[in-house]
């Protein structure tokens, strides 16, 4: 056995075939058949299901959905957003299901960060590696989480107050100045937080967002992932944050309380 996946959703299941995981659990009892196309090529995954996941386990619910107390105590948060009360590994891609069901990967090779974890978890690394996902270990996981958050904050919620998929949001100019604007702040909060971003992150944004086309993120089914991502961004800030502030209002006007 490499690891458990707890939320065997399209993140969960990507990363479980790509780790080859022998145990899931879902919300449902009725287990999970999964055909995964992975940088490698095509996987079959059908875990066992359980519901006392241990050893190493990939936690990959949303956070506020997250059983945070009953967690085996050798698991990473696969999630989006800040906040987790466990080590996290940032996940750069973007996972879609296709009209023939199989969940895939789109517009750049899945990257994944992690920070300083226990020896058990290095067959799930190598493992990820195996299936072709870039894997990086770092002494600090801030940095890497913080980016991710940035992107998470800018182009995500303008899909959800907007209705559009991430490639018309970041082909339209006035959001593509407003994104921009906000990856600017974002870094300024996260410097102010005392976490330093690796330079050129607008520049990486760009690239990103070029090439994932017409996906349509996760915070597009689900408003709920909203507090950890943007929330937690505004919540951070010491200085304006005038575009972020815009992005906020723009998500409020247009999504329903839940």
């Amino acid at each position: 056995m490499t690891c458990s996946i707890i939320g065997p959703g399209l993140v969960g299941s990507f990363l479980g075939a790509a780790s080859m995981a022998t145990r899931a659990r879902g919300r449902h009892d009725r287990g999970v058949c999964e055909t995964v196309l992975l940088p490698c090529g095509i996987r079959r995954w059908q875990p066992a299901p359980t519901v006392d996941a241990s050893g190493p386990t990939v936690v990959a619910t949303r956070v506020h959905q997250t059983p945070w107390k009953t967690l085996p105590p050798d698991s990473i948060a696969a999630q989006n957003g800040l906040g987790q009360p466990i080590p996290v590994v940032v996940c750069f891609m973007a996972i879609d299901r296709r009209a023939d069901g199989v969940i895939t990967s789109v517009g750049v090779t899945p990257r994944l960060v992690v920070g300083p974890v226990s020896a058990t978890w290095q067959p799930v690394l190598a493992a990820w590696r195996a299936a072709g996902l870039i894997v990086e270990e770092v002494a600090d996981i801030r940095p890497a989480q913080w980016e991710k958050t940035i992107l998470n904050a800018t182009v995500g919620p303008l899909c959800l107050a907007t209705g559009k998929d991430m490639a018309a949001v970041w082909n339209d100019p006035d959001l593509r100045r407003l994104v921009l604007a906000a990856t600017g702040e974002g870094e300024s909060i996260a410097l102010g937080q005392g976490v330093t971003i690796a330079p050129d992150l607008s520049e990486r944004a760009g690239v990103f967002f070029d090439r994932v086309s017409s996906h349509r993120p996760s915070i597009m089914r689900d408003a709920g992932e909203l507090p950890s991502i943007l929330g937690h961004l505004c919540a951070s800030a010491r200085v304006p944050i005038p575009a972020l502030a815009e992005i906020a209002r723009l998500v409020s006007a247009h999504v329903r309380p839940a």
